[in-house]
């Protein structure tokens, strides 16, 4: 009963189990490892016959075999060393054996292996039995300038081959019988100090695949296998924090390539987009997907030839049919190497500068037309002086009182451009020095009002002031703020003809802020010059606003010192039925009385 409980005990089942699968084991194995060596063995006879038989070939040649000389043939044979348990036969292109190494009754019979090599394969192998043994049959053919002279018949018994074959196989017996005893007793040892913390470790690793690191493989030992448990805890752990890492750096990444004011886009060697961002796709207005093309993202004159190595810059102009709608992109191409300087990728960095084209076209604008406006008077003034200086004005009084009189407009035009460009210096300098105060708006507009009125009735200009009422203080510099309704009310009368309208008119806003708006009903502006009416010497039509006396400032001026006060100013026009120019200015809060 003792012995029956034992053989019934968890580990001889196991032990049992272990040594029939073993078993099964070493038998498929050994029926593979069977198969492949005599595989093998067949493989390297025939190759060891395929080597033979070329060099046969080679040393018999073509100029022998075409003679089909016999005695030269037998004594090539003789000198060959060669293995002289095969037979090797020279068979001519009727198939007649004509040399051989073995019975020389052979010779003159026609061997019919070989048929199907002197119809044109290149090579034959066969295994046959033959006299209670194994023989493997091999040729080739010998050819001159692709025609078939003979063949070379080698023809070799394999009962060594076999008996190899069996002596490795009592070998490989004994060795299983041995290790299947050993294994046996081996894994009733190791069963419960590896099977159940590699189990336990395993079962770790399919929930760590699923994406839980939280749980721990519990250590038992201090050996081996409890190292290898403390290292996978401690492997989990760092996962755990790699991860959690690389999703913050991930979400870090996103979050700049997001917010980044220029565009990214990244492609790996081959220039397919693997990464960008949405002020990319905004730049180019298009949606950029993962593997697209680079070269069909960008529309570039000269597509990149990839991978790019060097790092490049260069300019794409889109929208180009509209010229005052053009959009510059910079494009700066670096591309990503590894330390072998071998290219892996592509990072292109998108650069909106059509802002920083425009300025810097304002500025050669802004030049040029500074230039002129002060070549135009004085150029005047001194063709006027010289005339004067030649004395033939001087005897006509009349005629010298107009050119000293034009000669001081000119002078007087200059001083007030001069005045403007200053003016407009300081307030691009901030060195203008404000003396802001509360001011009640309702005073400064009625005088604004008073000072055209007479330029109005001259005109016949129907003048209409509208004020809210209750409008609050603003908090303003009284002078610049004349200087602001001065300007655009000097723009009103002049553009607007004999016998229309012009209004100015003060409302409280939402936001608190007090709002002024000079409308008229002149001329007007045409959409496309709207955008740059308040460029420093923009004019919609340069040779009425000269010879109506207006330096090209005064939009300008008013813009900068509206500004500088806190308040904004905007301009709308229908061509040819008037326009509305509107600024706003903060309000000064009243003085709140303590209780």
């Amino acid at each position: 009963m003792k012995w029956l409980r034992i053989f019934n005990s968890v580990h001889w089942k196991l032990v049992t189990i272990y040594g029939l699968l073993l078993l099964i084991s070493m038998q498929l194995i050994g029926v593979y490892f069977f198969k492949e060596l005599k595989s093998t063995f067949e493989t390297n006879l025939e190759n060891s016959l395929e080597k033979q038989a070329g060099s046969i070939r080679s040393v018999i040649g073509t100029s022998v075999m075409a003679d089909s000389d016999r005695k030269k043939l037998d004594k090539i044979l003789d000198q060959l060393t060669l293995d002289k348990k095969n037979t090797v036969q020279i068979v001519n292109q009727d198939g007649f054996i004509i040399a051989t190494t073995g019975d020389d009754s052979d010779r003159a019979q026609k061997n019919t292996w070989v048929n199907p090599i002197l119809q044109g394969e290149e090579k034959l192998t066969k295994i046959i039995p033959k006299a209670g043994n194994r023989y493997m049959l091999f040729g080739v053919p010998i050819k001159n300038d692709g025609k078939v002279l003979g063949a070379v018949y080698i023809e070799a018994p394999m009962r060594e081959m076999y008996e190899n074959i069996r002596n490795i196989t009592e070998i490989l017996i004994k060795i299983t019988v041995v290790s299947m005893v050993g294994s046996s007793v081996l894994g009733i040892v190791l069963a419960r100090t590896i099977t159940n913390p590699i189990k336990e470790i395993t079962e770790q690793a399919t929930v760590m695949a699923e994406g839980d690191f939280d749980r721990q493989v519990t250590v038992k030992s201090d050996d081996e296998i409890g190292k290898l448990a403390s290292a996978f805890n401690h492997l989990a752990q760092h996962l755990r924090d790699a991860l959690s890492q690389n999703e913050e750096e991930k979400g870090r990444l996103q979050s700049v390539l997001a917010n980044m004011s220029d565009g990214v886009i990244a492609t790996d060697r081959k220039g397919k987009v693997i990464v960008s961002n949405r002020r990319a796709e905004g730049m180019l207005d298009k949606k950029i997907g993962d593997g697209e093309e680079i070269n069909q993202v960008l529309p570039l004159a000269n597509p990149l030839v990839f991978p790019v190595t060097e790092m490049r810059q260069t300019f794409l102009e889109l929208d180009a049919q509209d010229e005052e709608e053009l959009t510059v992109i910079k494009l700066t191409f670096t591309p990503v190497l590894r330390a072998s300087r071998e290219a892996v990728g592509l990072i292109v960095v998108l650069q909106d500068v059509t802002e920083e084209e425009k300025l810097d076209r304002q500025r050669k604008e802004f030049v040029a037309n500074v230039s002129h406006e002060l070549r135009t008077p004085l150029t005047t003034i001194k063709s006027y002086l010289e005339a004067l200086d030649e004395g033939g004005a001087m005897e006509e009084p009349e005629l010298a009182s107009r050119f000293m009189r034009v000669t001081r407009q000119e002078a007087e035009r200059m001083t007030r451009l001069i005045h403007d460009l200053l003016q407009l210096s300081r307030l691009d300098a901030e060195k203008v020095r404000f003396r802001k105060a509360p001011l009640p708006l309702e005073s400064v507009l009625v005088d604004a009002a008073d000072r055209f009125a007479f330029q109005c009735r001259q005109k016949e200009i129907d003048f209409q002031l509208s004020l809210e009422e209750d409008l609050p203080r603003v908090y303003a510099d009284r002078d610049q703020i004349d200087q602001v309704l001065d300007n655009l009310l000097s723009n009103a009368v002049k553009y607007t003809p004999e016998g229309k309208k012009i209004s100015l008119t003060a409302r409280k806003c939402s936001d608190g802020y007090v709002e002024v708006a000079v409308a008229d009903r002149g001329i007007g502006i045409p959409k496309k010059d709207l955008e740059r009416i308040f460029e420093r010497f923009y004019r919609v039509d340069k040779a009425r606003s000269r010879s109506l006396g207006g330096t090209g400032l005064g939009l300008s001026i008013a813009r900068e010192i509206v500004r500088a006060h806190g308040g904004s100013i905007q301009l709308e026009s229908n061509y040819g039925k008037g326009t509305t120019v509107r600024f706003t200015l903060p309000p000064c809060e009243p003085e709140v009385t303590q209780l």
